[in-house]
């Protein structure tokens, strides 16, 4: 009876523990049913909503609370920044929030990014490099980032883009839809999606980020860091250099008709030479072109 007595604590203590694990943990057609009960979801979204539940096993394994140690927080991973947009609550927060409160949130971003022209143009395709578009593709599309969705429907190959792993849009859409592989090839989209039994502390692995979140979705470092630059000062990378271009060529351009107008002063004076006057002129307009090539490749 004693020893009964001195268990009994750690008894309960495990027992509440995996009630806690559990309460965390869903399934694909739990989160599906959410989708399909969420006054956020747009008709095409409940009509794949199964084709969401599979994302989420992608995702997260079906962790409610895990964060994947960069950006992400949830069941279908939302970024800090979509958090505080569309659930407006702090990240923290948003891991202790039930099912269904996480896919409305979820729901109501991803209806907006489905306005977009990549997602709408490919769901509308039916066929896309031989193979039938369907709610898989579709939500890969949006998950490796609407650019590079486009930069694929552009190029009329699924292997139109591929991030720096070689990961397609079409490939992941089989990860969707078939789930992990029976054994780790070393592809790192497999880690993202295959619980890692050694890590202490949790069966979940932080993958390492191929590329930076945005939205939803995974941008190419370069446009990442152009899209930042956009947002935090209100022009765009490219804009800047047009007017960086513009401002120069102004410059030097001012400075090299004065050249030339002391050339012909000086040759109005009889200080130089017509034949000094003419290779001058030439020597003053070949370094005009040669700073426009050079500022052009920048």
């Amino acid at each position: 009876m004693r020893i009964f007595k001195q268990l009994l604590p750690a008894w309960l203590v495990n027992a509440v523990s995996a009630v806690a694990i559990a309460a965390a943990l869903v399934t694909a057609t739990q989160v599906a049913d959410a989708i399909r009960n969420s006054p956020n979801a747009s008709p095409w979204l409940k009509a794949n909503a199964d084709a969401v539940g599979r994302l989420a096993m992608f995702e997260s394994s079906g962790q409610l609370d895990v964060y994947n140690g960069s950006c992400c927080t949830g069941i279908l991973q939302m970024n800090k920044k979509n958090i505080r947009k569309y659930a407006e609550t702090s990240p923290e927060n948003f891991k202790t929030w039930d099912l269904q409160s996480q896919v409305d949130a979820w729901s109501k971003l991803t209806t907006e990014a489905m306005q977009a022209r990549a997602p709408k143009t490919l769901a509308g395709l039916g066929t896309f490099d031989g193979r039938e578009v369907d709610g898989d593709m579709v939500l890969a599309c949006v998950q490796l980032g609407i650019g590079n969705c486009q930069k694929m429907i552009n190029s009329g190959s699924c292997n139109g883009f591929a991030d720096i792993n070689g990961t397609t849009i079409c490939k992941m859409a089989d990860r969707i839809r078939n789930g992990p592989p029976t054994d780790n090839n070393g592809d790192p989209v497999d880690d993202i999606i295959r619980p890692n039994p050694d890590q202490q502390g949790g069966t979940y692995r932080p993958p390492v980020d191929p590329c930076i979140r945005e939205g939803e979705g995974c941008l190419p470092l370069t446009e990442s860091l152009e899209q930042g630059f956009a947002s935090g000062s209100g022009v765009s990378m490219s804009n800047l250099r047009a007017i960086i271009f513009a401002i120069s060529t102004a410059f030097v351009t001012l400075i090299l008709m004065s050249f030339i107008t002391a050339l012909f002063r000086n040759y109005s004076t009889g200080l130089i030479e017509k034949v000094e006057l003419v290779s001058g002129v030439q020597k003053t307009i070949m370094i005009g072109m040669s700073f426009i090539v050079v500022m052009s490749l920048f």
